[in-house]
C-alpha cells in the first residue's frame, strides 16, 4: 500500500471538501485491496465483501464528480 505523508490542507482551500471526500474513498479502496491481498483464490464470499466495501466508494466518487466539480465550460458563455 502507498503510505504517502499527506498533510491536512487549509480548510479554506477551494478543494478542501473534495480532498476530504477523495481520502474517504481512497480509504475504502485501500480496505478492499487489503481484503483481497490475503486471499489466495477468488470466491463468492470475498467478492461480496469486496462489493460491500467498494460500492459505497463508487457511489461517493460519483457524487463528488457530479456535485463537487464545476463544469467550467459553462462559465465561458456567461461572459459573452
Amino acid at each position: 500500500m502507498n503510505n504517502l505523508n499527506i498533510s491536512q490542507p487549509d480548510p479554506d482551500w477551494d478543494y478542501y471538501e473534495v480532498w476530504q471526500s477523495l481520502h474517504t474513498i481512497k480509504n475504502k479502496i485501500d480496505a478492499g485491496i487489503k481484503l483481497i491481498s490475503g486471499e489466495e483464490t477468488a470466491d463468492y464470499a470475498t467478492d461480496e465483501k469486496l462489493k460491500q466495501i467498494l460500492e459505497p466508494a463508487l457511489e461517493q466518487l460519483e457524487l463528488v464528480i457530479e456535485n463537487d466539480l464545476t463544469d467550467y465550460s459553462e462559465d465561458i458563455g456567461d461572459d459573452e
